[in-house]
């Protein structure tokens, strides 16, 4: 597949965040990149892609008691209105009371979100079941756990849904309560229909007209 693109840089290495050129995303889901080509200054003369303003989706759980094994639902913030392409995923941890009026406050909360002992779930439902997490998994490796299992993001139809849950490993000190877990994914939105109403066939077809697809390719991901 990879002989097939025609790319001006290749493949991103996993961990690197998102995709930075079509070819890297038409490597993986050409229908990504055909509704990429469909967007006005989406993408460059030269293929590099244009991320524009983001749309975030935070999945949010919030510990109001301090008892190790608490586990809490995740509560999704943000309108899934629109076809979305998830490239990136981030999270904090917030502890608004620990250490308040402390000048090293926020030396204790970096660290603290470095290594939170804070388990997540995460479970999405849309054109394709993407389990990022689908046991309890460390929160401080999801980063990482994305850029594996997606290596050029997710797409979301408005009719996702995404079910989380976060679990204390530790018993929180009386000042950590509450504290707040934020898993909040960066998105572009898409043209409406165009990924849903388009198969890997027709954005093939496509690509090929416009010259990026060389030869028949193989190995296309079945999503």
């Amino acid at each position: 597949m990879k002989e097939a693109i025609e790319t001006l840089a290749g493949p991103r290495s996993l961990g690197q965040g998102p995709p930075s050129w079509l070819a890297d995303v038409a490597v993986r889901d050409p229908r990504l990149a055909y509704c990429l080509t469909r967007m006005s200054g989406a993408v460059g003369v030269d293929g590099c892609l244009s991320f524009g303003s983001p749309e975030i989706i935070n999945v949010v759980g919030r510990f109001d008691s301090g008892s190790a094994g608490t586990t809490v639902q995740a509560q999704v913030q943000g309108l899934l209105d629109a076809d979305l392409w998830i490239h990136s995923i981030t999270y904090t941890v917030r502890r608004p009371n620990a250490f308040a009026g402390n000048i090293l406050k926020s030396v204790s909360d970096f660290f603290n979100a470095k290594n939170p002992n804070i388990d997540f779930e995460l479970i999405i439902n849309s054109f394709c079941r993407y389990l990022i997490a689908a046991t309890p998994t460390p929160l401080e490796n999801l980063p990482m756990i994305f850029d594996c299992s997606c290596p050029v993001g997710m797409v979301l139809s408005c009719a996702s849904s995404i079910k989380g849950h976060f679990t204390l490993n530790r018993n929180l000190a009386p000042s950590e309560i509450p504290t707040e877990v934020i898993i909040s994914l960066i998105a572009m939105r898409l043209p409406t229909g165009v990924y849903g109403g388009c198969t890997n066939s027709v954005a093939i077809a496509a690509l090929r007209e416009y010259g990026l697809i060389l030869s028949e390719p193989s190995g296309i991901p079945p999503c």
